[in-house]
């Protein structure tokens, strides 16, 4: 009996062997074939699309494909891509064996004007032969009737609905796969520092994660934490005894501009979720079967494209308290520290001092402005050099603000600088602190005089002497002889002369106190070199842009603007917002077009900084409409 159960093993191993080499046999003839098969590399889009669509090109080829090369897309505006997926299977049925690859490319792009755009072919290597794609022609028309109509042909193709998206062998649903809008404060002081995280939550394999719609912040200052930051950081938590992948695919921190409701629209993204397919097990039982059903043999997956959508945030900004509010505070909202020091303190006139101010800590840093120095009106002064050194993180916005305050003596003695006073608003113990610098006194001795002059203490004859000539030459040629009793000295033109001086001397000290007073009016002085200030940055910007500074290129920009209305009406930073800006401009009499261009490049700037795409382009674009908006405010202004 024993031998007999032996002599059956040996059978069934025997048969499991022969037919495990008949299949990889099979296995073997199949890559062979697949691999001398055409290869297909296609093109695929909608023809008709709306200006101002955004919509995708895709490029596919049935093989393992590299040295991808991607068309130009002419007056279509890029917005991500290529982005590359794929898809391959090999399957065993009734002694067959077929095998199948896939790889996608895809970009995202949007309509930017009306007109047919030609589209030539991509190209790809497979197998070291060079494939050409099709070319593609696409319409663009003016309205959204042909796009409305594309995407509700594209909806009822893949089965999307609002709330879940259907595939043939299964359903994700809303718990599947969302995004949601994460607030560190939803109750917060004017000008405090709230995190908002827009966190994506996931239990399928997502790829193809681009921006549909950006969330707009109206009534905030804004500042991208994860600019830095090159890849998503992913990790696991578990929701309800269920396993998710998070990741944070946006992160800033709002400064609030006004109290009161403000509300933060949702933002929109697309992507592609991966759902596995399974085949249904025959009643016969195959003792291969589940070998060639294993992930990696059968790794057929269902591409299903979404729309997800965060929620929408309300924040009830308070107002600062009014109660021990300090003379000196100027809007700075944070923990902060004060330090202030002197380069020195004797010195001869026409010499430089320097007092710098230096402020650090977690806050609206970029938004506090110049403390006040009241120097002596013998120092001739100039307006602060102001450094930064922001740093951001996941926790926020920090770092230091410094501020080089340059002074001239004009003329000797002893003078004092007064303290220098810094307060700002603490929302953690919801009080106000000041910090003050030491009193300065700085000792001016007199300049060195010109070398070449002499000062006579005597106008004695005797204290005058001749160098070189001890005997005068009698003088020679024709004499004008002049009247007896008319002498120059008691002459009108003696006294004229004598007063010329005192006259030149009150026109000098007339012309001094005009000037003090017009510096002492500091609301005068900031609006008339706003322009010059603006321009200053816009120039600074420029350089930037051809650096391919990005980050900064965009924060000097955003200053420009922002600093140009501040200091034309007399307005702290941070104070203004879109509304305030497009209320100031109209009760200056600018007309709503250079209003609405203003606002727009505003906008502009903020859906920059974060919308994928020709980098060089947009800086380049924000910048000719920044510089044209500010040209525009200041001749309506002046008329």
């Amino acid at each position: 009996m024993d031998k007999q159960q032996t002599i059956e093993k040996m059978k069934w191993i025997q048969i499991y062997i022969n037919r495990t080499g008949v299949i990889l046999i099979f296995m073997l003839m199949a890559l062979i074939a697949r691999a001398g098969g055409d290869v297909t590399f296609t093109a695929s889009s909608r023809p008709v699309v709306s200006v101002g669509d955004r919509f995708q090109i895709t490029y596919t080829v049935n093989d393992n494909g590299t040295d991808f090369r991607s068309p130009d897309f002419g007056s279509l505006s890029v917005l991500s891509g290529p982005n590359r997926s794929s898809s391959s299977s090999i399957q065993y049925i009734n002694g067959r064996m077929s095998q199948s690859t896939e790889l996608t490319y895809t970009f995202i792009v949007m309509a930017t004007q009306e007109g047919e755009v030609n589209i030539p072919p991509a190209s790809i290597r497979v197998g070291g032969q060079v494939y050409k794609s099709n070319s593609l022609t696409i319409k663009v028309v003016k309205g959204n009737a042909a796009a409305q109509t594309q995407n509700g042909r594209q909806s009822a193709a893949s089965g999307q609905s609002a709330g879940n998206t259907t595939s043939s062998n299964g359903i994700i649903k809303s718990k599947d796969l969302y995004i949601k809008a994460l607030i560190s404060n939803s109750n917060p002081y004017l000008g405090e520092q709230v995190i908002i995280t827009y966190r994506i939550y996931t239990k399928v394999p997502v790829s193809d994660l681009s921006v549909k719609k950006l969330s707009s912040f109206p009534g905030f200052w804004t500042k991208d934490l994860l600019s830095n930051q090159k890849q998503v950081k992913q990790s696991t938590q578990v929701i309800d005894g269920q396993q998710y992948v998070i990741a944070d695919v946006r992160k800033l921190a709002l400064f609030p501009q006004k109290s009161g409701k403000l509300t933060i629209d949702p933002m929109e993204l697309e992507c592609v979720a991966q759902i596995r397919t399974q085949k249904k097990r025959k009643r016969g039982y195959d003792p291969f079967e589940d070998f060639f059903d294993d992930p990696f043999f059968n790794r057929n997956v269902k591409n299903v494209k979404l729309d997800i959508k965060s929620n929408k945030v309300v924040l009830n900004v308070k107002p600062l308290p009014q109660e021990n509010k300090p003379a000196s505070f100027k809007g700075a909202v944070g923990e902060f520290t004060f330090a202030a020091k002197i380069d020195r303190t004797k010195l001869t006139a026409n010499d430089a001092l320097t007092v710098t101010i230096t402020i650090s800590g977690k806050g609206n840093l970029e938004l506090v402005e110049p403390p006040e120095i009241s120097f002596p009106v013998d120092f001739e002064t100039y307006d602060p050099k102001v450094t930064n050194r922001i740093r951001t993180n996941g926790s926020g916005v920090n770092g230091y603000k410094k501020f080089e305050y340059l002074a001239i003596p004009r003329n000797p003695g002893d003078f004092v600088i007064p303290p220098v006073s810094f307060s700002f608003f603490n929302p953690k113990d919801e009080k106000y602190y000041t910090y003050s610098s030491e009193e300065y006194k700085v000792h001016v001795d007199k300049g060195n005089g010109n070398a070449n002059g002499i000062t006579y203490s005597s106008s004695a004859q005797e204290d005058i002497h001749y160098i070189g000539k001890d005997i005068h030459h009698i003088k020679t040629g024709a004499v004008e002889f002049k009247p007896m009793g008319k002498y120059f000295f008691a002459s009108g033109l003696f006294y004229g002369m004598a007063l010329l001086p005192l006259v030149i001397l009150l026109i000098v000290w007339l012309l001094k106190k005009q000037h003090e007073k017009r510096m002492s009016n500091m609301d005068i002085v900031k609006n008339k070199k706003a322009t010059k200030i603006a321009r200053t940055r816009l120039h600074k910007a420029e350089k930037l842009r051809k650096e391919g500074n990005e980050k900064a290129f965009f924060d000097e920009i955003a200053q420009a603007l922002w600093g140009y209305i501040a200091d034309k009406f007399n307005v702290s930073q941070a104070e203004l917002s879109m509304e305030t800006v497009k209320q100031k401009l109209a009760e200056r009499g600018v007309s709503e077009a250079v209003s609405t261009a203003f606002i727009n490049v505003l906008n502009d700037i903020e859906f920059a900084r974060f919308a994928p795409g020709d980098t060089a382009g947009k800086m380049e674009n924000i910048y000719k409409e920044a510089m044209d908006a500010i040209l525009q405010a200041e001749k309506a202004l002046k008329n």
